[in-house]
């Protein structure tokens, strides 16, 4: 994932070109700013899961442990269960969305503290749901990239505007969760939103709702541990970095 600010992001992001170069993180940081001098902003640089200290991944952990909602829309698995596992563990509400490669479209989830299983769960059913659809998944080889093919060989793109859609929904299922922690104006927690007619979907903007049965258990269930031992042993499991896209591919 791009972590600076180039030129070409300002099509689909909400910096403009007098951050370009800044890392986007601290680009956002000060955009808030603007918008509400008020607002207190705490920008972490660091890739979770990469090679950082244990010290310093500590702190960026025990820094999302104290967040109203946690957010991944990084489409990186290793980043994905580093923060699924914290949501679960704090007890968190989680939110994440994915791109699609190809422009076929995306998806947006949530998992809520004992309403919704725990974000690994939520993951694993939507993972069977979409093969238990029986139609075959467009994937593109490189999982970082959103380049695909259709069935017919046809080269397809993710274009800024598919990526703007998506964050759009995502963005609308935090607003909705922090204004209504015990209910919803969205009667499933996962969707998948079509944005052309390819894989599952009839048409654009043809969306399936996916309803998430609650497992999973919330919350502490060993002796807690301090952030920087949670970290090693969170570590300590997860793929070798080398492994990272075959695990993605796998995924």
């Amino acid at each position: 994932m791009k972590t600076f600010f180039f030129p070409g992001n300002a099509v689909r992001n909400e910096l403009d070109l007098s951050v370009t170069g800044a890392h986007k993180a601290f680009g956002l940081r000060e955009r808030l700013k603007n918008l509400a001098p008020e607002v207190d902003v705490a920008a972490l640089r660091m890739t979770l899961g990469g090679q950082e200290s244990a010290d310093s991944m500590a702190g960026a952990l025990e820094a999302l442990s104290e967040c109203d909602v946690l957010i991944d829309a990084t489409g990186e698995p290793t980043a994905f269960n580093m923060i699924a596992s914290m949501a679960t563990r704090k007890r968190k509400p989680m939110v994440w969305a994915q791109v699609f490669a190809g422009g076929i479209g995306g998806l947006i989830a949530r998992a809520r503290p004992d309403m919704d299983p725990t974000p690994h769960m939520a993951r694993a059913q939507i993972d069977r749901w979409c093969e238990d659809q029986g139609v075959a998944w467009i994937k593109p080889d490189d999982p970082e990239r959103y380049a695909g093919q259709g069935a017919d060989g046809t080269p397809m793109l993710a274009v800024d505007a598919d990526v703007g859609v998506i964050a759009a929904h995502a963005s609308r299922l935090v607003i909705d969760l922090l204004a209504r922690p015990d209910g919803s104006i969205f009667p499933v927690s996962a969707y998948v939103i079509g944005l052309s007619s390819e894989w599952l979907f009839d048409q654009p903007f043809d969306t399936r709702p996916i309803d998430l049965i609650p497992v999973g258990e919330w919350g502490e269930t060993i002796e807690p541990l301090d952030e920087k031992s949670f970290f090693e042993i969170l570590k300590a499991h997860l793929p070798p970095e080398e492994d990272a896209d075959a695990v993605a591919v796998a995924d």
